[in-house]
């Protein structure tokens, strides 16, 4: 087992985490159209149109290694929004720290994307920059990944319409 995901599975017990071939990522331009129909989109700082345009499939393939890092979380109890904002920034704080581990392990180039956008700031995106530009990241979804087919592929169930359990998956790359 990799060095990384113990370091997940001891530090996080709510994320699980699955190393993957870089090269099994399925890109699909039409992913890329659901940005356009976000709320976020063209408020958040690290979402489409504000993202810089470059070949996000050519720079992945530059990188090693890959995990897909996710959070199952009941929907008993809670209103879907309070766990989408809870399971996005619990599983944002996490890839952050991962990030933080691999650079401890001399992994300069290491990068984490997040499922869904930002959601760091309560009361949403600063209208003149981020106010976290060091943790704020940006969505798989945004590079366009197909998320759902990659890692349903990879054995990561996502379920849709989410109904008992939602599930926010994210990237590490190293």
């Amino acid at each position: 087992m990799d060095e990384i995901l113990h370091y997940i599975r001891k530090s996080f017990p709510l994320i699980q985490a699955k190393k993957i071939s870089v090269d099994s990522l399925i890109f699909e331009e039409r992913i890329k159209m659901n940005c356009f129909y976000c709320g976020k989109y063209s408020a958040s700082w690290k979402c489409p149109p504000r993202l810089p345009r470059l070949d996000y499939k050519k720079m992945l393939m530059e990188y090693d290694n890959a995990a897909f890092v996710y959070i199952r979380m009941p929907l008993k109890n809670m209103d879907y929004a309070t766990v989408r904002s809870q399971s996005s920034v619990y599983l944002h704080r996490a890839l952050l720290l991962c990030e933080k581990y691999l650079y401890q392990q001399n992994n300069a180039a290491a990068i984490s994307f997040i499922g869904g956008s930002c959601k760091l700031c309560k009361n949403g995106c600063a209208a003149e920059r981020c106010a976290n530009p060091y943790q704020a990241r940006s969505p798989v979804e945004a590079l366009g990944i197909n998320v759902v087919k990659s890692a349903e592929q990879e054995g990561i169930k996502i379920e849709f319409p989410v109904a008992e359990y939602m599930t926010r998956i994210g990237l590490l790359m190293w």
